[in-house]
């Protein structure tokens, strides 16, 4: 946020440089690389060893604390947000203040965290459908991923500092190097034989190593900050909670869009059931992260647009952003909907093909109309003309709760919990949304449906017309073969966003740079 005139400037010692935006984009996208395919990989090993029940009951329980990751309350934005601030007008007493508030808050919520915890293990997973077998495991579990969320709670305060001292080459470095140790020794754990107890003390051991690297490294990029329990205030938490509170409602929204399906079927169904379904969301979840990377850059964007008091600007912005956003995502889930069952089959074996791949289908048709409309949600928080969105998002949530409920306990099983969250997103995304942006940036719902999805889907259709034709002619016989087919049709969808999707003034201009590069080149003979 901008720094008003009669606040203190902010000092030439810690200006936005350009190299510093290109280090932390790169690294963000480097971690989120290297986390995908670390999954990707690890993924079909754990299902393996673990079994179907197995691992139904560690997702289950893992859905189930996770649950207690909204005790984060919005603080750790909060505690960015005013670091940041702070730390650039090098007011290093604020900065204290709220940062120990942050850390009371935190160690509250954790001990709040345990508590829960254990009263899930004492009077909930009895209740689950898990197996007699697993029940004294699953307490256990409950226990360890408990304390896991209370550090990373915590934790939340470091890396809260670093990400406000915007070094997030420093905090991805973290994550890229616990994720390949903690692949490892996930690995070595189950091929020694161990099971869901081994896997959580895995977890706990690197939630723990990743605060004691946090808290290290903010120390050190932070020499002044002075982070203690007695340095809390009451004026240092009234300041985050004033920030944090619709923080957390759309957090608690999306955790009732996405965090509740495991937890239904787990309810309703034999534990093995939650397999099938997480195999597709996993994917999905996937694919949504992809698009975080357009929205998170569409925010500040938005912010130094609107301070130049364009709004002509901001429809434009906001027009092209949103089809950039299904623009990235559509090949992906059109994949999934035409080659989805022969991907999971390749993946993760031929008895997950069929419903896995059911199930995969499904959730893909909400990532069709989804995609733009999250990177429209970027802009709108840019703008601080978020606020609307916390009721419309916890309908969607409520709704979709109730409709996975009703229908997972019926015929279709897994297949009604994703319809749940399907048709929920679809109302949202074709009814809330256009309304949204008209009564925001007086943008004609039309134009906006026209831009975000009909234009794309126009240039889509070539890359679907042959995905169709290869999985129907030239199935793919293992994942090399797969990606290789992919990877020679991509250009049709390129070709068909040059077209289509590009204004004139846009082309010329990605021609003239592109030329450009040419030319700088240097020649070889």
């Amino acid at each position: 946020m901008p720094v008003h005139t009669a606040e203190r400037q902010v000092s030439p010692k810690s200006p936005l440089k350009k190299a510093g935006i290109v280090r932390n984009v790169l690294s963000n996208w480097g971690a989120y690389v290297l986390a995908m395919a670390v999954n990707f990989f690890v993924s079909p090993y754990v299902v393996h060893h673990l079994g179907d029940t197995g691992y139904g009951v560690w997702t289950v329980i893992l859905s189930l604390t996770g649950y207690l990751g909204l005790l984060d309350l919005g603080v750790r934005g909060a505690v960015t947000r005013y670091v940041a601030k702070f730390h650039a007008q090098e007011d290093h007493t604020k900065a204290s203040s709220l940062a120990s508030s942050a850390v009371v808050i935190f160690a509250t919520a954790g001990l709040i965290a345990m508590l829960v915890s254990a009263l899930f293990a004492a009077l909930v997973v009895d209740r689950m459908k898990i197996p007699v077998a697993y029940l004294g495991s699953a307490r256990i579990v409950l226990l360890l991923t408990g304390l896991s969320i209370a550090i990373s709670l915590v934790n939340g305060v470091y890396g809260g500092i670093l990400v406000g001292l915007q070094r997030f080459d420093v905090t991805n470095s973290i994550e890229i190097s616990l994720n390949l140790v903690r692949a490892g020794a996930i690995i070595g754990a189950l091929h020694a034989g161990y099971g869901i107890v081994t896997l959580a003390v895995v977890q706990l051991g690197f939630t723990a190593l990743r605060w004691a690297s946090n808290v290290y490294l903010a120390r050190r990029n932070y020499p002044q900050l002075k982070v203690r329990l007695s340095g809390a205030s009451k004026t240092g938490m009234k300041l985050i909670f004033s920030f944090s509170v619709f923080s957390f409602l759309l957090h608690v929204s999306g955790s009732l869009i996405y965090a509740t399906d495991n937890i239904v079927i787990g309810a309703f169904l034999p534990i093995s059931a939650v397999t099938f379904y997480v195999i597709a969301g996993n994917l999905t979840e996937y694919t949504r992260t992809l698009v975080s990377g357009i929205s998170q850059t569409m925010t500040p964007l938005a912010s130094s647009t609107e301070a130049r008091q364009d709004q002509k600007q901001l429809q434009r912005m906001v027009l092209f952003s949103s089809r950039t956003g299904s623009m990235v995502v559509l090949p992906v889930a059109l994949t999934f909907m035409l080659r989805g069952s022969n991907f999971v089959g390749l993946w993760m074996g031929p008895q997950y093909a069929v419903l896995s791949g059911k199930v995969l289908w499904v959730l893909s048709l909400a990532l069709l109309f989804w995609a733009a409309n999250s990177v429209t949600a970027g802009t709108m928080l840019g703008l601080s003309k978020h606020k609307p969105l916390v009721p419309a998002l916890l309908l969607e949530g409520l709704l979709n709760l109730c409709l996975s409920i009703l229908w997972v306990r019926g015929t279709l099983g897994i297949l009604g919990v994703a319809w749940g969250t399907v048709i929920p997103n679809f109302i949202s995304s074709l009814i809330f949304w256009p309304w949204y942006v008209r009564r925001t940036l007086q943008i004609d719902p039309l134009r906006y449906a026209v831009s975000a999805w009909v234009r794309p889907g126009i240039a889509i259709l070539p890359f679907a017309i042959a995905t169709f034709a290869i999985e129907h002619f030239l199935p793919a016989t293992n994942l090399i073969v797969f990606f290789s087919q992919v990877a020679c049709i991509l250009p049709l969808a390129a070709i068909g966003y040059w077209l289509v999707c590009l204004e004139p003034e846009q082309r010329t201009e990605y021609s003239r740079r592109f030329a450009t590069l040419l030319g700088r080149a240097p020649a070889h003979e």
